[in-house]
């Protein structure tokens, strides 16, 4: 030892009131996400499914979210949910179905655009069909997923333009209208990317029709985000983060391969594969959350399919696009 007089440190005031409140917030429970109830359908789609890809990037959770996510066939079944109030979010049912249920009363609200035009939707027969072109659909059938989904308005507005009448048929989703298709019990199917790609590169099926071909369905929004009137009232926040954590999502998505990746791997398909159907089945601009475009050629379908008895009043209008926009920054 060095001889030196040993000195005793006390801790001040100040210290030990420090390492209290670090010992007081380490022991503090960290707050509880958000739990939501979120439905989507078609697993599998790059657009209806980037919100579970975004969820496993954790893009959600950095926004205070947790997500319990239930799959389906089409629109008219999240719509139905959305309604109960049996899950808080609709990622991307059809504008008909949607401008039906407002008109109506139902306890639904729009939130934002979920996909503008219809570069992803492709109608096909078996290569061995007679069928060229819609214009070749007179009496036949011509499948959609669900009623009020965007492929039905699609499927219409096309067969309005090619100007036959056809039996419009809810097929569900592209697996199961494939295999009616092949099997010869509907005439013309729908798809979107990746389903029945293979099929028409082994020369088993041939595309006749894709949803931009009609004037208008470019620029028009096919589908949108909903949610229940008493959840948006209730939980407004849980939206704003929701839809901020979407727009993050969106951006990580067409900013590098990882998510085209988690898309590939999905589908069982290769990574040029998959670039290729986002770049071009489903163009970044497409998914922009705001505003509704061409809100005018939806409300003339939907009149003209009976599912509203007039166009809607401006202040319906108003209304129906009242939160679209709303909660983003």
């Amino acid at each position: 030892m060095s001889g030196l007089p040993i000195r005793w440190f006390t801790p001040s005031r100040r210290s030990v009131l420090q390492g209290a409140g670090a010992a007081l917030i380490a022991s503090r429970p960290a707050r509880a996400a958000d739990r939501m109830r979120i439905v989507s359908s078609q697993k599998g789609f790059w657009d209806t499914t980037l919100i579970l890809f975004g969820q496993q990037k954790g893009i959600f959770a950095d926004n205070g979210l947790e997500f319990d996510i239930i799959w389906t066939d089409g629109g008219a079944d999240i719509q139905q949910s959305i309604i109960a109030g049996s899950t808080d979010f609709g990622v991307a049912p059809g504008i008909l179905g949607a401008l039906s249920a407002f008109v109506k009363g139902a306890p639904v609200a729009v939130t934002n655009a979920a996909m503008t035009g219809s570069s992803d939707l492709f109608w096909y027969v078996r290569a061995d069909s007679p069928i060229r072109s819609l214009a070749d659909c007179a009496g036949k059938t011509v499948a959609f997923s669900r009623p009020g989904a965007s492929s039905e308005l699609i499927a219409a507005t096309l067969l309005d333009h090619a100007g036959v009448k056809a039996r419009l048929v809810g097929a569900g989703g592209p697996g199961a209208t494939l295999t009616q298709v092949m099997s010869g019990q509907i005439d013309v199917g729908w798809s979107a990317p990746t389903v029945g790609l293979a099929e028409e590169r082994a020369g088993q099926l041939r595309i006749i029709a894709r949803g931009n071909d009609a004037p208008g369905l470019a620029s028009q929004t096919v589908r949108v985000g909903m949610t229940n009137t008493r959840f948006l009232t209730e939980r407004t926040d849980s939206i704003r983060r929701l839809l901020k954590g979407i727009q993050q999502t969106i951006e990580w998505a067409y900013s590098g391969d990882e998510a085209v990746q988690m898309y590939a791997d999905l589908n069982r398909i290769d990574l040029a594969t998959g670039r290729q159907a986002r770049d071009v089945n489903y163009p970044k601009a497409a998914l922009a959350l705001a505003p509704i475009g061409n809100l005018e050629l939806s409300v003339a379908q939907a009149v003209k399919d009976k599912r509203l008895s007039a166009p809607l009043t401006p202040d319906q209008t108003k209304a129906f696009t009242a939160n679209v926009g709303r909660f983003l920054a």
